[in-house]
């Protein structure tokens, strides 16, 4: 089959070849890199694509690919360079990785021959455009819009993947045609796929006392986006020496000052911990509350999670929010000192009565989210993407009919 006939309007998802793109896989645990991760698993279990996964670092089943990382000894330095932001720093390395892990990338397009490549990082994305002219290659580009970009920003691209409404909305009123949208939310497991641990094992594993109340949070250390400046002030105003703070994520370049923050409020109540992604189900169900104090989420992955697992959640009423958990009982107005506090102290006083409430959260996220009626879409937005059919889908919004 030539690449002219396998990009055709009769080709079908088991002719076609789809490659999975993650340049910091392998290196760091983002919501950008397990939901990637998340997508080759369930495609693989659930679907019969022809699929491969390209990461920037080791991962089972994946093409581990060269590049210099984010985090790595060569880009470190730029961690202190004084007259740039934290933000700008972080950006900066993350480019580096971005043009790296690119040259490598476009020898395994050469060869592989995709019909199409699936990828979340803008950067990436637009150099792939160039790859596809200069080396006369014939995939389609998929964007999944997980960082809230705006429309300006991946109009070029052959689809671009919504996480939900609100992008798809403002996309629409920018210009870009509905065929070349489709709203689709992460990959998610299941309930029945989430591991379950021992909770009393867990929290002993992790020093924990029977009585202690346990907040979690699941999310990259950082102040710009996640704010964990205001989760470690707002958990200091809680009165009682068995509250714990669990900060599961990884190290960004302001971390050593949220660590030190930490410290001087919290002391040895709060644990910054970097697991594997499938010991954070664990984590989340051996705690109270989970927690996540942005400001802005195109998504949210681990509202989703925390949800699956049976926890209250704490989440400022932002798109994400308003998508995944749909209900406002869970959200708190998080721009205000003092408000997570607040809330957080009424739900340690409640936690009994609120029991139902959680339940409906957990059979509500459930029924919205099945990892195989996702796959399912996921496969259909890919064939029709290469085929150019203009039929859409929409999934993960019972609240919302288009």
């Amino acid at each position: 089959m030539t690449d002219l006939q396998r990009t055709s309007s009769t080709a079908t998802a088991s002719d076609l070849k789809l490659a999975l793109i993650s340049t910091g896989l392998g290196h760091i645990n983002r919501g950008f890199e397990i939901s990637t991760a998340r997508w080759f698993e369930s495609l693989k279990r659930h679907s019969n694509l022809n699929v491969r996964l390209f990461s920037g670092g080791k991962y089972p089943d994946a093409k581990a690919l060269w590049n210099f990382p984010r985090s790595s000894a060569w880009t470190k330095p730029i961690q202190y360079i004084p007259f740039m932001s934290e933000q700008h720093r972080w950006e900066f390395m993350y480019g580096v990785e971005q043009v790296s892990f690119w040259s490598a990338l476009n020898f395994e397009l050469i060869d592989w021959k995709p019909d199409a490549v699936w990828v979340k990082d803008v950067p990436l994305a637009h150099m792939l455009l160039a790859s596809r002219v200069a080396f006369n290659l014939k995939f389609k580009i998929i964007l999944a819009n997980g960082g809230m970009f705006k429309p300006s920003t991946y109009k070029h691209f052959d689809l671009t993947q919504q996480l939900q409404h609100q992008p798809y909305d403002e996309a629409i009123a920018y210009g870009i045609p509905a065929e070349k949208m489709e709203v689709l939310g992460n990959c998610i497991p299941s309930p029945e796929a989430l591991p379950h641990a021992d909770r009393n094992a867990v929290r002993q594993s992790l020093g924990l006392a029977a009585d202690d109340w346990v907040i979690v949070c699941v999310a990259a250390w950082n102040k710009y986006h996640k704010r964990i400046d205001y989760l470690l002030n707002e958990v200091a105003r809680l009165p009682g020496k068995n509250v714990k703070l669990l900060l599961c994520g990884a190290s960004e370049v302001d971390t050593r000052e949220l660590q030190d923050q930490g410290r001087e409020l919290l002391g040895d109540r709060v644990q910054w911990l970097t697991v594997e992604p499938e010991k954070v189900a664990s984590i989340l169900q051996a705690s109270d509350v989970f927690v996540l104090p942005s400001l802005r989420e195109s998504f949210g992955n681990v509202l989703l999670e925390a949800a699956l697992c049976g926890l209250p959640v704490v989440t400022h009423p932002h798109d994400g929010a308003k998508f995944v958990i749909v209900d406002e009982f869970w959200m708190t107005d998080l721009s205000e000192d003092g408000n997570l506090a607040d809330r957080l102290t009424w739900l340690k006083g409640n936690a009994v009565g609120i029991k139902d409430h959680v339940q409906q959260l957990q059979d509500d996220v459930t029924s919205r989210f099945s990892e195989e009626v996702l796959v399912r879409q996921f496969q259909q937005m890919v064939r029709r993407t290469v085929n150019q059919n203009v039929s859409r889908i929409t999934c993960g919004a019972s609240a919302i009919e288009r």
